[in-house]
C-alpha cells in the first residue's frame, strides 16, 4: 500500500475505528524503519488536532503490554492514548504491542529515536539539547524521543562517534553508553568515543569526562581530562595514556587515515570498520609490514590504489554475490 493510503488507515486506528485488516497492513508496514518515523509524525500531526488524556510514557506503555498481552496472546487492539514530557507515548504502541518478543523489541522503536551510518558514511546530527554529535561510519546512535534533557541525558553508542555537548542550566547529565558497559559521562564538552567488536577507546579534547565500566567490581570512576586517551579491555580495565596526540583518533570526521608505524593488519581493520569490505592478506610478511602518514580516501577503492602503489603490491577483488560483502586479497 502507498503511504497515501495508508495515512487514512492510520488515522483511523488513532481514532479506534480501523478495521482488523488495516490493523495487519499497518502492523507489516511498520516493520520498516522509515515507515516508523513516518508513523510518528502522522501521530504528532493527530494530536495536535485531538488532545487526550497526558499519561506518564512508561507506565503507559507496560499497562497496554500487558492489557495487549492479556487479551490476545498474538495481535492487540488497544485503545489510543496520548503522550506528554516533551514526553508522549502515543497510540503507536496500539499497534506494536502484538506478543511478548515484539512489545520488548518495538518499545525500543517506541521510546528511542536511532540515527545509523553506513559503509564510509559520516553523519552530522543536532540533539535536542543542541549537543552535536558526529557518527562514524558503520555506527549507531540511540537517543530518547521523550524528557531528554528534562532530567537527563542518556544515550547508547554502537561504533564510532564525536560529541561536543552543551552544558544546560538544570546541569542534566550526558552519559553515554557502549555496548560493552562503558559508561561516559561527561563533565566537559568535546570527546569521542570508539565502541566496536575489539573493544573500546575514549579521547577527550577538551574538558572533562568520568570513565566507568560496569564489568568491573571497582566503583571508583576513572576522570580524564584534555588530551587523554583511555582504551578499556574486554574485561572493563582500563589503561590511560596522556598528553597524547588527537589527530590520528579523529582524523576520520574528515575521511583521513592517520598512520604512524600502522602495520598492515590493523589498516586491515580499520578499512573493515570504515567501509565494511573484508580483506584477505595473502603473506604474513606483508601483514606486518608499516607505513606511516596521512591518507585521504571516501572509499576502500581509492584507499587501496594508493596502497598498492606505495607497497607495490597488487590488490585483487574478488567477485562476490550480490548483497554479500566485498572481498579484497592483497598480495605480492
Amino acid at each position: 500500500m502507498s503511504q497515501n493510503i495508508f495515512k487514512p488507515a492510520i488515522l483511523a486506528l488513532f481514532e479506534g475505528r480501523a478495521t482488523p485488516l488495516q490493523k495487519s497492513l499497518i502492523e507489516e508496514w511498520l516493520m520498516e524503519l522509515s515507515h516508523q518515523e513516518l508513523y510518528f509524525q502522522w501521530l504528532e500531526e493527530w494530536e495536535r488536532q485531538n488532545p487526550q488524556l497526558i499519561v506518564d510514557a512508561d507506565a503507559a506503555f507496560f499497562q497496554l503490554s500487558n492489557q495487549a498481552e492479556a487479551d490476545n496472546p498474538k495481535t492487540a487492539a488497544v485503545r489510543p492514548l496520548s503522550r506528554r514530557l516533551n514526553f508522549f507515548l502515543g497510540i503507536a504502541a496500539s499497534v506494536l504491542l502484538l506478543t511478548g518478543i515484539c512489545t520488548y523489541v518495538f518499545r525500543d522503536v517506541i521510546l528511542f529515536q536511532q540515527y545509523e551510518t553506513t559503509n564510509g558514511e559520516l553523519l552530522t546530527l543536532q540533539l535536542p539539547d543542541d549537543s552535536r554529535v558526529t557518527l562514524n561510519a558503520n555506527s549507531s546512535l540511540k537517543v530518547p524521543r521523550f524528557g531528554f534533557g528534562e532530567t537527563s541525558r542518556e544515550v547508547f553508542l554502537k561504533g564510532e562517534a564525536e560529541f561536543s555537548v552543551k552544558h544546560l542550566p538544570n546541569h542534566a547529565q550526558f552519559i553515554v553508553r557502549t555496548p560493552d558497559q562503558l559508561e561516559v559521562q561527561v563533565l566537559g564538552t568535546e570527546f569521542m568515543v570508539y565502541s566496536r567488536s575489539r573493544g573500546s577507546k575514549v579521547v577527550l579534547n577538551k574538558g572533562k569526562v568520568q570513565l566507568r565500566s560496569l564489568k568491573t567490581k571497582e566503583t571508583k570512576p576513572l576522570i580524564i581530562t584534555s588530551g587523554d586517551v583511555v582504551t578499556i579491555s574486554s574485561k572493563g580495565r582500563l589503561t590511560l595514556r596522556r598528553d597524547q596526540s588527537l589527530a590520528p583518533h579523529l582524523g576520520w570526521k574528515e575521511h583521513r587515515f592517520m598512520f604512524e608505524n600502522t602495520s598492515i593488519s590493523e589498516i586491515a581493520y580499520q578499512l573493515t570498520e570504515r567501509f565494511g569490505v573484508q580483506i584477505v592478506i595473502a603473506d604474513s610478511t606483508l601483514a606486518k609490514r608499516t607505513i606511516g602518514g596521512t591518507f585521504k580516501a571516501e572509499t576502500a577503492d581509492a584507499f587501496l590504489q594508493v596502497l598498492a602503489e606505495m607497497l607495490e603490491i597488487r590488490i585483487i577483488r574478488n567477485e562476490s554475490p550480490s548483497g554479500a560483502t566485498q572481498t579484497y586479497t592483497l598480495t605480492y
